[in-house]
């Protein structure tokens, strides 16, 4: 019984996951709606019950350092541009000895814990499908997180960028020149324009795209090959791996030390003795 009813809360909470604040109000104020599910809803997405006002995370004593010189150094250095003075920053917290870090940890520290009090006192008032949305929203949050993590990685190691359509070849040729004050009215009369191209001029840029898809093709071979010899085999895609398993000599490599691993130290040692277990074989047999 407790499976069950653990098992719906579950899918209840992905269905309101996955709707706004908006969905939810749109919903409960049509004129057909239920006067339970107009309740609930209010209920459930109020300010009292909201699951914005959780506490807020204190910060590390890296941001307060920072916080503490950046004007300084912006009032010390004021033609260097942001970029610049984090740099300057990160080198000076870099530089401080333990004894003047402290007072920054100490304070991260206290504020440490009286935010986990906080948080521990704001769970104890939640109601278990309040609990449930508050770890559906976190579990989203890690994970857009981790995406975001994923894709620095992947340009810090010089992954090729992926080849554009026929359309965003045309944009990216008149975008200077379209028409429209607004970046939106751009984008309109843009996509105006390419729906009114003739099929001849379209044609242009579809080869375009299609030479741009093969030199998309050609870097990544490289850029895999490369990734594979220093030992990022998660980052090739899964069509990929079968030519290079084929033409990878470190590939080979690696599969020549895989098979001398089966064998046994012995038969290493001695390469006659598996002659000499056949000639047994025969014998008794």
């Amino acid at each position: 019984m407790v499976s069950v009813l653990s098992r719906g809360v579950g899918l209840l909470v992905k269905s309101l996951a996955g709707l706004s604040c908006t969905q939810t109000t749109r919903c409960s104020s049509l004129p057909g709606a239920l006067p339970a599910l107009q309740g609930s809803t209010a209920r459930w997405f109020s300010k009292q019950h909201s699951l914005d006002d959780l506490p807020k995370r204190p910060l590390t004593s890296y941001f307060r350092f920072v916080i503490q010189q950046r004007p300084k150094l912006v009032k010390d250095y004021p033609q260097a541009k942001l970029p610049e003075i984090s740099k300057m920053l990160a080198l000076e917290w870099k530089g401080l000895s333990e004894s003047a870090r402290k007072p920054f940890v100490d304070a991260a520290n206290e504020e440490q814990l009286k935010y986990k009090d906080e948080v521990r006192r704001y769970k104890e008032k939640l109601s278990p499908l309040e609990l449930e949305l508050l770890k559906e929203k976190r579990k989203r949050r890690l994970g857009k997180r981790k995406h975001i993590k994923h894709r620095r990685e992947l340009t810090l190691l010089g992954k090729p960028k992926g080849p554009r359509t026929a359309y965003n070849i045309f944009m990216s040729e008149h975008f200077h020149e379209a028409r429209g004050g607004s970046l939106t009215g751009k984008m309109k009369t843009l996509h105006e324009d390419w729906n009114k191209l003739p099929h001849s001029q379209k044609q242009m840029y579809v080869q375009l795209a299609q030479d741009d898809k093969i030199r998309y093709e050609n870097e990544m071979k490289a850029w895999e090959e490369q990734m594979l010899e220093i030992g990022r085999e998660d980052l090739i895609r899964q069509k990929s791996r079968k030519w290079l398993v084929k033409d990878s000599a470190v590939m080979h490599k690696a599969k020549s030390r895989r098979e001398l691993r089966k064998k046994s130290v012995k038969d290493l040692i001695n390469p006659a003795r598996e002659g000499k277990r056949a000639d047994k074989w025969k014998n008794e047999e």
